[in-house]
């Protein structure tokens, strides 16, 4: 559990190494363009992701996501955690990979695409790009790119995938100014690189079992609804270039082929990514159209739930969900969201009981329990489940660390309390927090193996903040 926790502190030195300004040109090489460079460059560019906000936290929505991703990979022949995965809340159509195998998905895509076999091939044709190296080969043939440029490239696609608004603006400018075309050279694939993702990523979704026909159909959505948000810099054209001609000819053998069938899991997964993310307007739209066709499509009665949550109506959600459950009895996902809401209700006996039922296998019933029974006195439990939720998964919970650290703080284990307190900050990328909750676990007398972890933690976090003045 301890690597899962340092990883928050590597992202941040990553990230802190290397200035998100112009830096003095330095000429880049293969020499050094490594592997280990690669990795970097996506450690720092994930950790100004992760600081922004931008990345969904959902528990149930990310397991989901987790399953797609590891039977790729496995089709790639890859280890699944060799790479991490992330979902991005933008409007915009766009998916992409960073140096590293850090590969990003907007919701906008996801709410798009109509099963977990379209999906499926979006991401292996990402995780193609990045085990063919061609963002490492595009730096290597551009001998006179500084580093500077390419903190410039990851900076711009960070502000320009917020979607909309001041941000996007300096995003695009970031990337279509300064280094101008050099730049948008380096973001944007060639059809020689996009030839070869496509025959890789095809061979990752056919041996993962999914349909080739998919491929065909998530590129042509892709395709369509491109056009349709144009406005949006970067889209999924602008980066993958000839989609609509490599359409009509290296898909066009799956175009006549028959489509899957119906996704009852996908829909549940994108009907949650709809219902935490899109414009509320939109999303009662969409969903009470379902509803007007089947009065009893508990995922569409379950989203406008979700909904009706975020717009803090909760006698509104409870209803929803209450009626959702019971045309899909025992669903672990509704019964964790109920723990959830019963709990913004006040009402801990009944979220205790809820989340008991959705099981110990899902993360968010896991946290909510230990939330509850710290509520109901029974501190011995809470401590147990709150270590529990932290590490179910490999990738860090943010809520999970933050309520950890403070109840552990609060309830007399200060070195463990600040300890999960740092690694909250740093995962927020706070790094003068992460640093003072650090020298807290050494003051304490009784803070065990966390002392000697923050110690280390510590003398590299205050090296990188000498080093970033």
């Amino acid at each position: 559990m301890h690597f899962i926790k340092r990883t928050l502190i590597h992202l941040l030195i990553f990230a802190l190494i290397l200035p998100w300004t112009l830096l003095s040109p330095i000429a880049a090489s293969a020499e050094e363009i490594t592997p280990k460079k690669e990795k970097e460059l996506g450690q720092r560019f994930h950790l100004k992701m992760a600081a922004t906000g931008l990345l969904l936290d959902d528990p149930i929505a990310n397991k989901y996501y987790k399953s797609v991703t590891d039977r790729i990979m496995r089709g790639a022949g890859l280890n699944p955690d060799q790479y991490q995965f992330f979902i991005v809340n933008s409007g915009g159509i766009n998916a992409f990979a960073v140096p590293g195998g850090y590969i990003y998905m907007h919701t906008e895509t996801i709410i798009s695409l109509e099963n977990e076999g379209q999906l499926a091939s979006i991401i292996g044709h990402e995780v193609a790009h990045i085990t063919s190296r061609h963002f490492a080969r595009r730096v290597e043939s551009a001998t006179t790119l500084s580093m500077g440029s390419l903190a410039a490239i990851l900076a711009g696609a960070l502000l320009a995938s917020r979607g909309g608004g001041s941000a996007a603006a300096l995003g695009q400018a970031a990337i279509m100014g300064g280094t101008g075309a050099t730049v948008q050279a380096m973001l944007a694939n060639s059809r020689d690189d996009e030839s070869e993702a496509d025959a890789k990523g095809r061979q990752y979704l056919t041996r993962a079992g999914y349909n080739p026909r998919d491929m065909y159909g998530a590129f042509r959505i892709m395709a369509d609804r491109s056009f349709q948000v144009s406005a949006k810099i970067p889209t999924y054209m602008s980066t993958h270039p000839a989609l609509t001609s490599r359409l009509a000819t290296t898909f066009q053998d799956y175009a006549n082929m028959a489509p899957s069938p119906p996704d009852a899991r996908y829909k549940a997964f994108s009907d949650r990514i709809l219902a935490l993310s899109g414009e509320p307007r939109r999303v009662k739209t969409i969903l009470n159209k379902r509803l007007a066709a089947n009065k009893e499509d508990h995922s569409a009665l379950h989203g406008l739930g979700l909904l009706a949550e975020r717009e803090q109506n909760l006698t509104k959600a409870d209803e929803l969900m209450d009626m959702a459950l019971a045309l899909s009895p025992g669903n672990k996902e509704y019964l964790a969201d109920l723990g959830d809401l019963n709990l913004k209700r006040r009402q801990v006996a009944d979220a205790k009981t809820y989340f008991e039922k959705a099981g110990q296998d899902n993360r968010q019933a896991v946290l909510g329990l230990a939330r509850a029974s710290e509520l109901l006195g029974d501190k011995k439990r809470a401590g147990t489940l709150y270590d529990q939720a932290i590490g179910m998964e490999p990738e860090a919970y943010p809520e999970a660390l933050e309520l950890a650290g403070r109840f552990f703080g609060q309830n007399g284990q200060l070195g463990k309390g600040h300890y999960y307190t740092a690694l909250y900050f740093a995962s927020m990328g706070n790094i003068d927090k992460a640093i003072f909750h650090l020298k807290e676990v050494g003051r304490q007398p009784n803070a065990g193996k966390y002392k000697n972890l923050a110690a280390t933690d510590l003398a590299a976090l205050e090296e990188i903040k000498k080093d970033d003045k």
